[in-house]
């Protein structure tokens, strides 16, 4: 069993900030029947664990770049699932024209000594930037008001970073934000994570002078005479971010026509690597024993506790703990599975039992920026986990 570098403890939320939540609409139950946000608690964690993790986040991020470099170099993607030669043709040029990233969320267990663990990297534009952002820092701000606890402080520079990053990636001044998720009957986005993330960049970017248009992935057109890719209104956009997977991209009309689009896309399509959890398998083959990482195998090892994972799974999906029967994946859209050593969440009693912890670093720019952590009624934090704020302490 993992014993974190960080413990829960009870607090009171104070009520302006609940009325804060509902504003935002994150009071509404989950699929079990709770609020998304978890009110009466906090994680609590010191300087050197959360430095322990944002240098973890920074080692992984710099074997992922060596990782890349050597996968285009060879233009060998069959690993991962990419037989589209415009998608293959994309993810090269992305990567030599040092498309930007944008911001991504590594999942973290903790072997038995508090050594922080990769399990996942979730790096092309993840739910829950801005709850992980401006919300938890809003809560912190409100709780810190009410506590008296004046020497606390937040792991969390998101604000602070994208307001940095976004005016370096070369955003022009008009651009689109094109999200997945669902839609109003009129094709508009609906009220979805992936808007809530895609209002909070857009407000961002507009205090650096640019203005986003945001629309849904099914409302990006293609100009043919502008080479460009198009927003709701069919105006051509010299630079689009998506908040929607580049691996279900290989399946939209207009993959085609990518290698000469010149709609710059952010995240740069080389991400699509770093988000397949094929990378982890090739991280260990790069750099077996390497700090922070956990040996994981394409083909299941004959030794060993392993978790079975789809390559491309969302959140939970489809994960099998050791013990399990693995059941009917559906690898055309998943991918097939891969096999990670088994690593437990961290346990912590609440107010409703049991639940499983874990520690996430967001990145912005490939840079570590903030921690978040989210818990679950079961060893696997799946679409059901809720958001625990976080106290920086000592």
């Amino acid at each position: 069993m993992a014993h974190p570098p960080f413990r829960r403890e009870p607090v009171q939320t104070p009520s302006l900030f609940l009325a804060r939540l509902r504003e935002l609409g994150l009071d509404v139950p989950n699929p079990d029947g709770e609020p998304w946000w978890v009110t009466d608690a906090a994680y609590v964690i010191d300087a050197a664990a959360s430095e322990a993790l944002l240098e973890a986040a920074k080692g992984v991020q710099k074997r992922c770049y060596q990782a890349v470099e050597e996968l285009v170099a060879s233009g060998d993607y069959a690993y991962f699932g990419i037989h589209n030669p415009a998608m293959r043709d994309a993810i090269g040029q992305s990567w030599r024209d040092k498309d930007a990233p944008l911001h991504g969320r590594m999942d973290f267990s903790f072997a038995p000594d508090g050594t922080p663990m990769l399990t996942d990297y979730e790096a092309d534009s993840p739910f829950g930037l801005a709850e992980a952002s401006f919300v938890q820092w809003e809560w912190f701000e409100s709780w810190q008001s009410v506590s008296g606890q004046s020497g606390d402080s937040q792991e969390n520079l998101l604000y602070e970073k994208l307001s940095e990053h976004i005016p370096q990636i070369g955003l022009p001044a008009r651009f689109a934000i094109a999200c997945g998720g669902a839609t109003e009957p009129d094709g508009r986005p609906a009220d979805t994570t992936e808007r809530f993330d895609a209002e909070y960049l857009a407000e961002i970017a507009a205090k650096t002078n640019r203005a986003a248009r945001i629309c849904s992935i099914g409302q990006v057109g293609w100009d043919l005479d502008a080479q460009r890719f198009t927003d709701d209104r069919d105006e051509p956009h010299d630079a689009m971010i998506k908040i929607y997977p580049w691996d279900w991209m290989e399946d939209e009309p207009n993959v085609e026509v990518l290698p000469r689009s010149r709609t710059r896309i952010y995240p740069g399509a080389w991400v699509r690597l770093l988000a397949d959890k094929t990378m982890m398998a090739l991280l260990w083959h790069m750099f077996p024993g390497a700090p922070n990482l956990l040996p994981t195998f394409l083909d299941r090892p004959p030794q060993g506790e392993m978790v079975a994972k789809p390559r491309r799974g969302w959140d939970g999906e489809h994960v099998y703990l050791p013990g399990q029967p693995i059941g009917t994946v559906p690898e055309d859209e998943v991918g097939p599975l891969l096999y990670q050593a088994h690593c437990p969440l961290p346990v912590f009693p609440s107010a409703r039992g049991q639940v499983h912890c874990a520690a996430s670093v967001w990145m912005v720019g490939g840079q570590p920026a903030g921690l978040s952590f989210r818990e679950s009624r079961g060893p696997v934090t799946g679409p059901t986990a809720r958001f625990v704020p976080h106290i920086l302490r000592g």
